[in-house]
């Protein structure tokens, strides 16, 4: 049966992301959530496996009955299973197609594989030697702190209480679901491991340091990917050794919000602080967005459940919309939901626009799925907000139309902005990943994608994005560092990275572990390293660390790593130099000039 495939964030799932080593995990991304009708006529009971398949590959689900799909749509939780029949091609944006993809659909024997057994399919070796050991040193005693910052998403909540005891976090309050399993997280790495003729090996960090500089220092196309969970120091650090090897520096947001970006280019961005959003917004749009899976607490500290200076009494007189192609757990709380067809958020935006500029008589009785009416009215309650504040997700920026789903939205805005006052703001998923764009286009000019092999900087995404140089086979080594392509990158690009020298550089064994040749463990941003992170909305803040390491953080190792790429390479220009003047020999100079001869 074919379908349309759409893949997101579940909150079950992102309470797994720092135990991906588990049953659990894996579990949570191979459901497969289908509309009742649809089982009946596949012929299936909720519970049963299905094959599901692209031309890339096939993988097994779990059914999962689900009125809040779409009939003839199915939902996947984002990771290793969705992303095993993922095609990689982005379209010349850098994305490819997480979304509004179409698959084939069938009734199966065949049981779920393990994210583990899909990862050693694509070339990559499981690590399962798990010490549950503990890098960190906390106070005698039992020691509470206050006010701390959450590394989770992009809200970078700074109310979270945590208790210390035997150097471990033993109790998180206030931090939602995801971020109370991050800092409770416990199977962290205590040394380096290395694969060795197929097999995990631990190793020096000194011999870890040596390996990376070396593979950096003699690869023709070195790529270093991800710093969405890292601070901005330590990005900086590894755009001077992208600058100094000549290599390519992309982070996560060319497969998330890259297309914002592109769009923001073009257009602008209207945006304003979450402060200014919770104080004064009477309007609150999500759309392709929902906060209830991906940031938990963005509703109760900015929008539906916040409290407000401008409005009397906030829950009631803010209103809050959700427009999305299923019925999300955002939605079911919202004020008004309204469902559009997967694909259909470029003409809606548009019908709005139209709406506003007084030409509904042009509109189609529906659009994308949604009456002609049902849009009057919206484009009334947006144009009646004292102060409006749109959300974007990926929902945007992963289906089809891409960045020309977000321009048109910020163009909406404009048309808005004509009439009141209205802002967009992009919701960040991971905890820093717009600190990469502030950083990358502090020191490159470029937000991400940045090519340093010509010798100055180049920025093209499809060209220079991580999905696509991995999908050409141009990668010759990589450094993965704040992020997890094994569990959200197509099947193509693992498949490469299980070919070429690949150095992850984590706290936690993760997807990536598996395809990686080397795994360095480091010191966690917010528990025992710290520095400066930014919010969704650019609001740098310093998060603090908690405790002491016993390991070096990110910034610390890759200064040891560019220290190291340098003596090395001027090692090699002494050696290089000797050689040349070993082989040399002096030749007289003929300038043309002769002694003058007498007649």
């Amino acid at each position: 049966m074919k379908m349309m495939m759409n893949s997101g964030r579940t909150i079950k799932q992102g309470e797994q992301l720092y135990y991906k080593e588990s049953p659990e995990y894996s579990e949570q991304t191979s459901l497969c959530f289908i509309h009742p009708a649809d089982l009946f006529e596949i012929g299936l009971e909720e519970g049963d496996n299905v094959e599901i398949e692209t031309e890339t590959g096939i993988t097994v689900f779990k059914t999962v009955a689900s009125p809040e799909v779409a009939q003839g749509e199915v939902y996947l939780p984002c990771g290793p299973h969705a992303n095993f029949i993922l095609p990689p091609d982005t379209h010349s944006v850098g994305a490819p197609d997480f979304k509004t993809l179409m698959v084939e659909i069938r009734p199966t024997s065949k049981e779920v594989l393990s994210s583990w057994d899909l990862l050693e399919e694509e070339g990559g070796i499981r690590y399962d030697k798990f010490s549950n050991g503990c890098p960190t040193i906390s106070p005698e005693g039992t020691t509470t702190i206050k006010d701390v910052i959450c590394p989770l998403c992009g809200c970078l909540c700074d109310d979270i209480e945590l208790t210390l005891r035997d150097n471990r976090v033993v109790e998180c309050k206030n931090a939602c679901s995801l971020g109370n399993a991050k800092f409770l997280a416990k199977n962290r790495l205590m040394k380096p491991i290395k694969k060795v003729e197929g097999a995990w090996e631990e190793i020096s960090y000194e011999e870890a340091i040596g390996y990376t500089a070396d593979v950096l220092l003699n690869a023709k196309r070195p790529l270093l990917f991800g710093w969405s969970g890292t601070h901005s120091e330590a990005q900086c650090v590894g755009i001077t050794i992208a600058e100094c090897i000549g290599g390519i520096i992309d982070n996560c947001s060319s497969e998330c919000h890259g297309p914002s970006i592109m769009a923001i280019q073009e257009v602008g961005h209207p945006g304003c602080t979450l402060g200014q959003v919770r104080q004064r917004a009477d309007v609150v749009v999500y759309w392709g967005a929902n906060p209830l899976a991906a940031h938990p607490r963005h509703l109760s500290r900015y929008s539906t459940y916040s409290d407000s200076h401008f409005l009397e009494n906030a829950s009631s007189d803010r209103r809050i919309i959700v427009v999305d192609v299923r019925e999300s757990e955002t939605a079911k709380i919202a004020d008004e939901f309204i469902q559009i067809k997967s694909g259909g958020d470029y003409a809606v935006f548009s019908a709005l626009r139209a709406i506003i500029l007084g030409k509904e008589g042009v509109l189609p009785d529906t659009v994308a799925g949604v009456p002609k009416d049902t849009l009057i009215k919206l484009a009334k309650t947006l144009l009646n907000a004292r102060f409006g504040a749109f959300f974007t997700g990926i929902g945007l920026t992963q289906s089809k139309g891409k960045y020309k789903n977000v321009r048109n939205a910020i163009e909406l805005i404009d048309e808005l902005n004509r009439h009141t006052k209205y802002t967009l703001t992009p919701m960040r998923g991971h905890w820093n990943v717009n600190g990469t764009n502030q950083t990358f286009t502090f020191l490159t000019g470029y937000p991400y994608a940045v090519d340093f092999s010509r010798g100055v900087t180049y920025f093209n995404p499809g060209e220079t994005s991580a999905i696509d140089l991995l999908a050409k086979k141009e990668v010759d080594v990589c450094v993965i560092i704040g992020s997890d392509p094994g569990a959200h990158f197509p099947r193509a690009c693992n498949e490469h990275l299980a070919t070429i020298p690949t150095i992850v550089i984590d706290p936690f064994p993760i997807m990536s572990t598996a395809v990686a040749t080397l795994h360095i463990p480091v010191a966690m941003t917010g528990v025992d390293a710290e520095g400066i992170a930014y919010r969704m909305d650019t609001v740098p803040l310093r998060v603090q660390k908690v405790m002491d390491s016993t390991q070096p953080d990110d910034a610390e190792l890759l200064r040891r790593i560019l220290k190291t790429i340098q003596e090395r390479n001027e090692q090699q220009i002494t050696a290089h130099t000797r050689e040349i003047d070993s082989q040399s020999t002096i030749i007289p100079v003929d300038d043309g000039r002769r002694p003058h001869q007498s007649g």
